[in-house]
């Protein structure tokens, strides 16, 4: 049989109890591996600072637009929907697709739709409010 026509050979139960016992004969146990790997990555801790989650990243892109809103203007709440709705669908579908003629009047619909419905513009005043606190501090609230 060719191997490079056909690949390895299946591995069967028995090859890996036979795999099992010998390593367990070497005294080796299944974590001692990944303990004792001196080539494991360790992140810098400016790596480590970076945001990891989906959740992390929409924050960081969105703090930079929030944070220069004047939340006493009275439109506050309008232009941080848009910039709320403009970070989500930038982060989902990425700028090419924020850069499409359309996208200012689509944008503007989702945030007026958003705020039209009273559950939802409430969930968008309470994430605005605790964003503000937690950025700039409890003098700054909405």
């Amino acid at each position: 049989m060719d191997p490079l026509k056909h690949g390895p050979p299946p591995l069967t139960t028995e090859w890996f109890e036979t795999q099992k016992k010998k390593m367990k004969e070497a005294g080796v146990d299944k974590n001692s591996a990944s303990e004792k790997a001196h080539d494991l990555y360790t992140p810098s801790t400016a790596a480590q600072g970076l945001p990891s989650t989906k959740q992390e990243k929409f924050l960081e892109n969105i703090k930079p637009g929030l944070l220069e809103l004047d939340p006493e203007d009275e439109e506050f709440l309008p232009k941080a929907t848009m910039k709320l709705v403009d970070g989500v669908i930038g982060q989902e579908y990425g700028e090419h697709f924020t850069r499409n003629p359309a996208y200012p009047q689509m944008q503007d619909k989702i945030a007026r739709t958003i705020l039209g419905d009273p559950t939802h513009r409430e969930a968008v005043e309470d994430f605005l409010n605790v964003f503000l606190f937690t950025q700039r501090g409890p003098d700054s609230q909405t």
